[in-house]
């Protein structure tokens, strides 16, 4: 949604520029000033060219300011909804180092590379949210269509099975309050999404997020590639580390680790290692982990260790979020097969009653 305030002005609402675009739009930046183009034509190019108008009108006010004599860096603090603060630190020690280039190529394959893990980790969540809606769908098939005309049938016995009555009475009641009980589904739903954008309802998601089977390592293992890719980037473009210690805290949501990472930056700053720090937390990081940080560390070759971590465990999410279907479905399968089950005996068992008593007679 815009709203146009001027000729050159516009708000958006609910528009979130994509990774994707923004990805390329640095990546242009880069081949363009290698190309032997100057700063403000690049810029130029761009924010005429960028599909998306919400980044085309941030780089035209990004140009405006680099015109008056501004970095760029300082220019996109303007837009930190767009540009995050590792984009503008490396772009900024790029600026200090004469090394812009090679940074904004940094930069285009770093948020290619998150852009890609995020999604593999959203799209192995499909599936079970697929296969949970059409059981759903299926049984309020059952409740509407094929209940009712079986309660005349059940009534009629002298003693139904408790089974039998709890689900006939609990389908008559969900047809009957279907509107009520729509409402109360999206009020839990809209106070639930407040509470969880609330600090104690963060904090509360968060911490169970690292507690539930299977979806606890999928967290760990993508926190731990975004922040070896982030810290590795970061070090390698030139940022000290207690500097890119502290960029790469504000890139991890989950509240737990974001603790973590406050804790490791102030005990850096005071002379500890990286190693020594994480070591202290066994449960958040592995020892395979926290060695090769320490060989990293002694051998002077972190942002180089940390690299190859982003890809061991960017491996191991891939692979996760691959297989998730696979993990997820012998569990999907019995809570199909539980559902089957009681409506089989609800219903299919009392029948099996009256033909028994038939044949007696």
């Amino acid at each position: 949604m815009e709203i146009k305030l001027s000729q050159d002005k516009t708000i958006y609402l609910f528009h979130k520029v994509s990774q994707v675009d923004l990805a390329l739009s640095i990546r242009h930046l880069a081949v363009m000033l290698e190309s032997g183009l100057s700063l403000e034509d690049t810029l130029e190019v761009i924010s005429q060219q960028s599909p998306d108008p919400k980044l085309r009108e941030a780089y035209n006010e990004i140009l405006k300011d680099v015109r008056t004599g501004k970095n760029t860096s300082s220019a996109m603090r303007k837009y930190p909804n767009i540009f995050s603060e590792v984009i503008i630190s490396i772009i900024e020690v790029g600026e200090q180092g004469g090394t812009l280039e090679k940074n904004l190529n940094f930069l285009a394959v770093f948020l290619k590379k998150n852009y890609e893990l995020l999604r593999k980790v959203k799209g192995a969540m499909v599936y079970p949210l697929i296969i949970l809606l059409l059981t759903t769908f299926e049984m309020l098939g059952v409740i509407y269509f094929i209940l009712p005309k079986m309660e005349g049938l059940f009534n009629a016995f002298e003693n139904p099975p408790a089974l039998t009555m709890f689900v006939l009475n609990a389908s008559n009641f969900i047809r009957t309050n279907i509107l009520y009980l729509a409402i109360a589904l999206v009020v839990i739903i809209l106070v639930s999404r407040r509470f969880f954008k609330t600090k104690t309802g963060t904090d509360f998601k968060d911490k169970l997020m690292l507690k539930i089977p299977i979806i606890k390592e999928l967290v760990i293992k993508n926190i731990l590639a975004t922040f070896s890719r982030t810290l590795g980037i970061l070090l390698e473009s030139g940022i000290p580390l207690a500097d890119a210690l502290k960029i790469t805290a504000t890139t991890t949501s989950n509240v737990v680790y974001g603790q973590i990472f406050e804790t490791l930056r102030q005990e850096v700053q005071r002379g500890k290692n990286v190693a020594d720090v994480l070591g202290r937390y066994p449960k958040q990081f592995p020892p395979l982990y926290v060695k090769m940080i320490s060989v990293g560390e002694k051998t002077a070759t972190l942002e180089d260790n940390l690299l190859y971590l982003y890809d061991f465990y960017a491996e191991e999410v891939e692979e996760m979020t691959n297989n998730m279907s696979t993990i997820i479905e012998p569990l999907l399968l019995i809570f199909i097969g539980l559902m089957v089950a009681v409506l089989a005996i609800a219903i299919v068992g009392p029948i099996y009653q009256l033909t028994g008593n038939i044949n007696q007679l």
